[in-house]
């Protein structure tokens, strides 16, 4: 995945305006923003590795990670390379979403839902083509639900995307975010209480050896959701 100078500049700009500048104050003075278990962020490879969240907000988790990674714990700017995954549609909504798209926003198409309405398309092979480059070449936090809506479940093709790209995955749960938000989707209220907790890499050496079965594919999605999903 090569980036333009435009891009690595703005992903550069929002980073060091941002990060230095709006998400200490927002994440840490106004409200309060804790991590659980990111001590492993520094022990993990530099490539090949996927965060796997729940999702609350759009895009609120996504600065939220780009601030524990950059601003928290200091780490290079570009090694690791993080992107996050996002809707096509959705960061096509504003000013906001198209700059945060060049900041390292990975977008494809979603088979299964469009613009708050459920459709029923095929998969969109280059945006899931561009998600596996991503993963290949640095760090990606991906919403393996694909949607902000409570309850909704883990994606089935998770498994297979997994298996083929043989990630370190790290399961993350993140919880709080949708309090943040003032009108939709943009943050702005204050006094609240935040979390993102990292739960050690998957043990999926066995899932990763043997050929793709759906039914390993399957437990390999219950034991992330166990770990994301809030309780049936």
């Amino acid at each position: 995945m090569i980036e333009t100078s435009f891009e690595r500049l703005v992903r550069r700009a929002m980073i060091l305006g941002i990060g230095n500048l709006a998400t200490p104050v927002y994440f840490r003075w106004l409200n309060e923003l804790k991590a659980e278990g990111d001590e492993i962020l520094k022990t993990l490879p530099r490539k090949n590795v996927v965060f796997l969240s729940n999702h609350q907000t759009y895009f609120t988790e996504a600065i939220a990670f780009f601030d524990l990674l950059y601003i928290v714990h200091g780490l290079p700017y570009e090694d690791p390379h993080l992107r996050f995954s996002a809707a096509t549609e959705t960061m096509k909504k504003n000013l906001i979403t198209k700059v945060l798209t060049y900041a390292g926003g990975v977008t494809f198409k979603r088979s299964f839902r469009e613009g708050g309405r459920e459709v029923n398309r095929p998969v969109d092979l280059e945006g899931v083509s561009k998600v596996e480059e991503a993963i290949a070449t640095g760090w990606l936090l991906h919403f393996p639900t694909g949607t902000t809506q409570k309850n909704a479940p883990i994606r089935p093709g998770m498994a297979q995307l997994l298996h083929r790209t043989k990630p370190v995955a790290v399961p993350v749960r993140v919880d709080g975010f949708k309090e943040l938000l003032l009108h939709k989707q943009f943050p702005g209220r204050t006094g609240k209480k935040a979390t993102i907790r990292l739960f050690p890499p998957m043990d999926l050496d066995d899932f990763y050896a043997q050929p793709f079965d759906k039914e390993r594919g399957r437990k390999v999605i219950e034991d992330l959701g166990k770990l994301i999903l809030d309780p049936a």
